[in-house]
C-alpha cells in the first residue's frame, strides 16, 4: 500500500476522487481513513492529524497494520525565506522537528528527539522519481527541493521561530526552507517502520503575509496541479515497484 496523508480533506480530495474500490474506515472514531486502488496499486488515504504527534501516531498505527512500501504527506505550508511564490511548490529533502528543545540533554540537538537522528531524509529514489514527476507537469513553475520545519502551533511571523534561528539562519541553512504542521510526525513514524516517506506541498503564502481571496482561488488550482504530479509519480513507483526504505540519517 502506498499512504497519502494531509491535516485537511481539502488536502486529499484529488486523490479520493481517483480511487476505485473505495471503502472508508473511521478510526478512534474520530479519524477517516479510505482505502481504494490506484494504477492497480493499493492505496490509503489518512487526513484529520492536524499534528505533527498525532500525525506520528495515526501513520505508526496505520502501518503497522497495513503492508506499506511509501508514505507521501500532502497540503499545505508556508514560506520562510523568498524562494517561492504563493501557489509554488515545496518537496521535502530534510524536515526538522521545529518544536523540540532537548538542548539540556547528552547528545541532543536543536530539533532532535535523543537518541534519533537531528533531522529525517527523504529517500533519494523517491526524490529523484518525485521530482521527475513534478518536472512533467507543465502549470508547475516551481517545485525547489525544500527544507521543511515541522511545527505544532500556528506561526504568524518570523520573530517567532528566533528560537530555532540565528540571524537569518534556520537549522544552518537560509534557503529553500517552509513550515508545516505535519512532515516531521510522518516521517518519524516512517523512520520507526524502516519505511520511505516523501512530503509534497503548495506554499499557501510566505510568513508574515495573509492569504487573499485571490490567492485562495489560486490555491485550488494549485491543489490539482500537486494532485497530477502526485499522481504521475504513483503510477510510476507502480511500475517501478522498487523501494529501498528510508535511512532517516544526516547528509
Amino acid at each position: 500500500m502506498i499512504l497519502l496523508v494531509g491535516n485537511h480533506h481539502d488536502d486529499v480530495l484529488y486523490f479520493e476522487s481517483k480511487l476505485r474500490n473505495k471503502k472508508v474506515e473511521v478510526l478512534f472514531d474520530k479519524f477517516h481513513f479510505v482505502t481504494g486502488t490506484m494504477f492497480s496499486q493499493n492505496i490509503g488515504i489518512l487526513y484529520g492529524g492536524y499534528t505533527n504527534y498525532l500525525n506520528a501516531l495515526l501513520v505508526q498505527h496505520v502501518i503497522s497494520k497495513n503492508y506499506t512500501i511509501l508514505v507521501i504527506n500532502v497540503g499545505k505550508c508556508t514560506a520562510v525565506t523568498n524562494e517561492y511564490a504563493n501557489g509554488d511548490m515545496a518537496i521535502c529533502r530534510r524536515v526538522y522537528f521545529g518544536g523540540v528543545d532537548m538542548l539540556g540533554v547528552e547528545n541532543a540537538s536543536i530539533g532532535q528527539i535523543p537518541n534519533l537522528p537531528p533531522h529525517f531524509v527523504s529517500d533519494p529514489y523517491v526524490l529523484n522519481l518525485i521530482t521527475n514527476s513534478f518536472n512533467r507537469i507543465s502549470s508547475i513553475d516551481n517545485a525547489p527541493i525544500s527544507t521543511f520545519i515541522s511545527l505544532d502551533k500556528k506561526v504568524q511571523n518570523i520573530e517567532e521561530l528566533q528560537d530555532i534561528s540565528i540571524g537569518d539562519m534556520f537549522f544552518g541553512t537560509n534557503k529553500n526552507i517552509v513550515i508545516d504542521n505535519s512532515a516531521a510526525g510522518v516521517a518519524l513514524a516512517c523512520y520507526l517502520h524502516n519505511i520511505p516517506f516523501i512530503s509534497a506541498k503548495v506554499v499557501e503564502h510566505k510568513l508574515g503575509q495573509k492569504t487573499s481571496i485571490e490567492s485562495y482561488v489560486k490555491l485550488l488550482k494549485r491543489y490539482s496541479d500537486l494532485g497530477k504530479a502526485i499522481t504521475s509519480f504513483i503510477g510510476e513507483v507502480s511500475r517501478n515497484e522498487v523501494i529501498t526504505g528510508n535511512e532517516a540519517a544526516p547528509e
